[in-house]
């Protein structure tokens, strides 16, 4: 970020530490702001800046900032699932024809619900109802995983984000056994 005094410049509004924490974390980086430096500061600075201990104290987050990242962290988790919800309901409305608009197979559905002994009859509309459910549960449960690897600061989606995705919802818990922490899994295996 090189800039000239008296030259337009530009922030992006992640960087801007005048806004608070929790804009600058919802703010896109590709955004950015334009300012005009005073005439009045310091003559003109390279393309490198060396960092001080008096400026390197902005940098390091204190425990406040941690809090506050936390905070603002799980209001856009419960933004995006609200959104996520709101959508779901506004497509199920909108489907005229919900028998045919499913994504998972309703054979292999009927098939797993005919592997219980007790069921004798199944209706043709279980199976799509069934189908719907797993799919606005494998979406969310994908929504919820993608937010733990954007938390991550990584673009690819692993089995460590669904397990702490898992954790994080009390609804999931039935899951806990199923998807363990990797070294949750490392213990069981020194175990036996």
């Amino acid at each position: 970020m090189a800039a000239v005094v008296g030259a337009r410049s530009t922030i992006p509004w992640g960087l801007d530490m005048k806004r608070p924490m929790a804009e600058r974390l919802t703010m896109d980086l590709n955004q950015s702001m334009e300012f005009t430096p005073s005439s009045t500061s310091s003559p003109q600075i390279h393309n490198f800046l060396p960092m001080t201990s008096f400026m390197l104290s902005f940098h390091q987050a204190s425990k406040e900032d941690g809090e506050e990242v936390k905070h603002s962290h799980l209001l856009i988790q419960k933004r995006n699932l609200e959104l996520f919800w709101y959508q779901q309901m506004m497509e199920i409305h909108n489907i005229t024809a919900f028998k045919s608009h499913h994504q998972l197979p309703l054979a292999r559905i009927k098939r797993i619900m005919k592997s219980d002994k007790d069921v004798k009859m199944i209706s043709a509309d279980a199976p799509v109802l069934f189908s719907k459910a797993c799919e606005l549960f494998i979406l969310e449960l994908t929504l919820r995983a993608w937010l733990e690897t954007e938390e991550g600061k990584r673009r690819t989606l692993q089995r460590s984000d669904i397990a702490r995705a898992i954790r994080q919802e009390e609804a999931l818990d039935f899951l806990v056994d199923v998807v363990p922490l990797i070294n949750q899994k490392r213990k069981m295996s020194v175990i036996l």
